[in-house]
């Protein structure tokens, strides 16, 4: 079955066997290689399934002269009824094919003849299917004859099938005949072409082969042929090679330009014209745009209607340009580039480097300086690149391998390219003869130990002994330390482990890195809030509102991760949104997986749970395929909170469960404190106060928040309710007083709402004041589940102080909140509080309506597919066909797949 072509399947169908009236023909139109002959195939096999006889031709451009020549070889099968025909027709027909000598018929008695044989044939009790592929070289004498026969054999059971490039003037569009156009596969469509085709291909490489080839079917099928081995490399070039399949496609359009025309193209190609410069900016001289126009005209270059610009019919022609031009050519353009950019030193550096043909430190340095100014810009993947062309150039091998281990770290921690850091990181060692250890090669190696294997405690102890080595340049702000200082503080978050932590802060304390640095905001902030001073949050604020200029993905994730713990992020979400953007279009995926999880943590607390599992779910595809285990982490954690809270609790217990097991060979302790969230959650919601207490005491003992860790701040409330409600009435008190001592309220709004809400569940004598004090917290509607949680332990204290018509109200608002988040066991705990409290109406789970996809996964579910036979089927994951099955069984008051099928005739659409 074709990828991505159910649209033509179902038109094809239809036309083939005769349920779309009486049409005589259908053309199907699209861009070469789009799959034009694929549709055919298909309609051949559809004809040939129902006993329809297919007769079929294709066009060849040498042939396109021949007189009748593709009518020739379309009609040679029905030779033996040629002498049933008429005189005339016979006759004809016996010159066309060739069976006597004569001069050739008019096209009237050629297009008669042609409608005598195919009827004749047909009248014999079977369909005639006819198939002209290429029609854009179908002779004219061929054209007329068939066109003229098309629109007379009505009622005969005849069809006809043409292909035809888009951009040709054919006879069967001219002559008023249905047209399909044939679109290019979207993204979806085209990973699952790749994937099927190509399955050991990496995300990052499938990624940047559907941008170029922008859905087209052939090239996504060629393009990895074209690298030795079979195998792409985790850093494509600029411009990827062609297969000659694929050069003789997209080059053709080459072939008649003038050479001058061919130089401007070379010339726009390499000075990157496509991507952020207008054509004007490539041109070596003034004169050169003039060489432009025979380019427009055949079809290689157009003008864009809504940008203005001039840009390549399809990029894969950049391709054919460069595959076109030779080694020597190019490097002289990019000379003459390097002197026309010679006051923008990046691109000027950029153009040097790929005109060099031999080892040269300063143009290697000039790039090692444009890779970071890159990573600042935004420009990730040629960051990457360009620090790996500064080691290919480097003079020294100390350099070379330096540089190498450099390239292998931007991969692991911007551009997702941890597949190849291995290879990257065992050819710098190779390299490297120095007796130093290199602080590069050990930020490499830490990072990738620390996202592939999740090994804190080896990356950590590397980190330390390298960076204590390089001592004297701990407070150097060199980037290179600068890197090894983070890649250390988040060492030491995800282990936890005091004992690490000490020698962590030591080092860190001793760079001495000064706000609004985020190393600073990192350090003081986000590992350890309950330390956070004033000012501190202040400068964060800053540093977040200072996102919205900048386009540094490193930058926004790391100021965005510092405002975590303290409630801040959804001021950063605009930043983080452009990161994943960019991240979508094969930049710096790497942080375009922590943005996805920073915005499901807005998401969690702010109620929008919906796209919480929508962002998540990418987020966590997306470490599956590159391999960012360590990553998935916080994704696994905020998805199985959602689970927990809607009384999806076997889900959030296998969730949890495998963080625990992932987490207790390593000693990651901030794992550990995931899964204890997650299961005290699932507690909360049942009633089941003594187990919840057990799961977050052992994130942190109550009465106290101990230095990193900064988990405990979120658990606050948890920890307080479920001790008070357990009979641990000291403890809770001790706790919710420790929160205040602590400055939880000062951190921010959501935090001083728990804290407070927490001293009411434990004050004997001032909770109602402490009740009202939280929800009257300005913006405290912006926190939907904890408001319902605040709401729904005041009424049920209000009921057990005997005041049910107070209790009401509020158990009321905690009801509708729950309903809304499709909390169940909430809302479960809610309405039992409202009937003891005499409510007479009691709310019920309200149906909402299906999504477009949740009613495809709902009907397919209900059909008896499975999850993973329903995601191959709509392209999905499985793990997304679970979410929205999630979804759909509340929305439609059920809690089992067996009640499906009843549920969805209940509410059909």
């Amino acid at each position: 079955m074709l990828v991505g072509r159910e649209v033509e399947r179902d038109l094809i169908t239809e036309f083939v066997l005769g349920q779309a009236g009486d049409e005589p023909a259908l053309v199907v139109r699209g861009e070469p290689g789009v799959g034009k002959t694929a549709v055919l195939d298909m309609a051949a096999d559809i004809a040939a399934s129902h006993g329809i006889r297919v007769l079929r031709a294709a066009a060849l451009e040498y042939e396109a002269d021949l007189k009748f020549g593709a009518l020739n070889q379309l009609l040679h099968p029905l030779l033996n009824g040629i002498s049933e025909l008429s005189a005339a027709h016979r006759q004809a027909l016996n010159v066309i094919m060739g069976l006597e000598p004569g001069a050739m018929p008019s096209q009237l008695i050629a297009g008669a003849a042609t409608l005598a044989l195919l009827g004749a044939a047909a009248g014999q009790g079977a369909a005639l299917l006819m198939i002209v592929d290429d029609v854009q070289w179908l002779d004219l004498s061929s054209t007329m004859a068939l066109s003229y026969a098309a629109r007379r054999w009505t009622g005969i059971d005849i069809r006809m099938v043409v292909a035809v490039r888009a951009d040709s003037d054919d006879g069967f569009t001219r002559s008023g005949f249905r047209v399909h156009d044939l679109p290019a596969l979207d993204d979806g469509n085209s990973d699952a072409l790749l994937r099927a085709a190509y399955p050991a291909l990496t995300a990052n490489v499938r990624r940047r082969l559907r941008a170029d080839a922008q859905g087209n079917p052939l090239a996504l099928l060629e393009l990895p042929v074209a690298f030795e081995k079979g195998s792409p490399p985790a850093n494509l070039p600029a411009v990827l090679p062609l297969t000659d399949r694929l050069q003789r496609l997209f080059a053709d359009r080459l072939a008649g330009l003038p050479d001058r025309t061919r130089r401007m193209l070379l010339f726009v190609v390499l000075a990157g014209a496509e991507n952020s410069m207008t054509f004007e900016d490539c041109a070596p001289t003034p004169a050169g745009l003039a060489d432009l126009p025979p380019a427009e005209r055949a079809g290689v270059v157009r003008a864009n209607p809504r940008t203005g610009r001039v840009e390549f019919r399809h990029p894969l022609i950049r391709s054919a340009v460069i595959e076109q031009s030779t080694s020597e050519e190019r490097r002289h353009v990019h000379r003459i580039l390097a002197e026309a950019f010679a006051r923008q030193p990046q691109r000027r550096a950029w153009h040097l480097g790929q005109a060099a043909v031999g080892p040269d430190e300063e143009i290697a340095a000039s790039l090692e300086a444009l890779s970071q100014q890159m990573i600042r810009h935004g420009d990730s993947r040629r960051a990457t690149a360009a620090m790996l062309r500064a080691a290919e150039l480097s003079t020294s091998d100390s350099d070379r391998a330096r540089r190498t281990a450099r390239a292998a770290y931007l991969g692991t921690l911007i551009t997702g390219d941890l597949a190849d850091t291995s290879r990257l990181l065992v050819e710098a060692n190779r390299t490297e003869v120095g007796e130093t250890p290199s602080l590069e090669a050990a930020v490499a190696a830490a990072s990738q130990l620390l996202n592939d294997e999740g090994d804190a405690t080896t990356a950590g102890r590397l980190l330390l002994a390298t960076i204590r080595v390089h001592d004297r340049d701990i407070g150097s702000g060199e980037d290179t330390m600068i890197e090894a200082l983070h890649t250390l503080l988040y060492v030491g978050f995800f282990s936890g482990r005091p004992e690490l932590w000490n020698d962590i802060s030591e080092v860190l304390e001793r760079a001495e890195p000064q706000p609004p640095d985020t190393l600073s905001l990192l350090h003081h902030i986000f590992v350890n809030p309950v330390e956070a001073t004033q000012e501190a949050l202040r400068q964060l604020s800053d540093a977040l509102d200072g996102l919205r200029f900048s386009s540094d993905p490193l930058r926004i994730i790391r100021v965005a991760t510092a405002a975590a713990y303290v409630d801040r992020i959804g001021v950063a979400r605009e930043s983080l949104w452009r990161v994943i953007a960019d991240g979508r279009r094969g930049g710096a995926i790497a942080k375009a997986i922590e943005a996805l999880f920073l915005i499901a943590q807005v998401d969690f607390f702010e109620g929008d749970w919906d796209e919480l599992i929508e962002v998540a779910d990418e987020g966590l595809q997306l470490c599956a395929e590159l391999g960012y285990t360590l990553l998935a982490g916080p994704g696994q954690f905020l998805r199985a909170l959602v689970d927990a809270a809607r009384g999806h609790t076997d889900t959030a217990d296998l969730a949890a469960e495998e963080l625990l097991l992932w987490a207790a060979p390593r000693h990651l302790v901030t794992y550990a404190a995931y899964s204890s969230h997650i299961r005290c959650l699932s507690a909360l919601g049942r009633s089941g106060f003594d187990e919840a207490y057990r799961h977050a005491a052992s994130v942190n003992a109550p009465g106290g928040f101990p230095r990193y860790t900064p988990h405990a701040v979120w658990l606050v409330l948890d920890l307080t309710e479920a001790a008070a409600r357990s009979g641990r009435l000291v403890e809770a008190r001790t706790h919710a007083e420790a929160a205040v001592t602590a400055g939880l309220p000062g951190l921010s709004v959501r935090l001083r709402m728990l804290t407070i809400a927490a001293l009411a569940v434990t004050d004997p004598h001032d909770w109602r004041k402490l009740f009202e004090d939280t929800l009257a917290t300005p913006d405290s509607d912006r926190w939907v589940f904890d408001r319902a949680r605040i709401e729904l332990l005041y009424g049920e204290r209000l009921r057990r102080e005997r005041e049910p018509a107070a209790a009401r109200a509020h158990l009321t608002a905690a009801a509708q909140a729950f309903e809304r988040l499709q909390a169940v066991p909430w809302l479960e705990r809610t309405r039992s509080e409202l009937r003891a409290a005499g409510e007479p109406a009691l709310p019920e789970i309200r149906g909402s309506v299906l999504t477009p996809q949740e009613q495809a996964v709902a009907e397919l579910a209900a059909s008896g597919l499975t999850n993973k036979e329903i995601a191959e089927r709509l392209f999905l994951s499985a793990r997304t066909v679970s979410t929205h099955l999630h979804r759909v069984f509340p929305k439609l008051g059920i809690t089992t797949r067996s009640a499906l099928r009843d549920a969805m005739r209940r509410h059909p659409g």
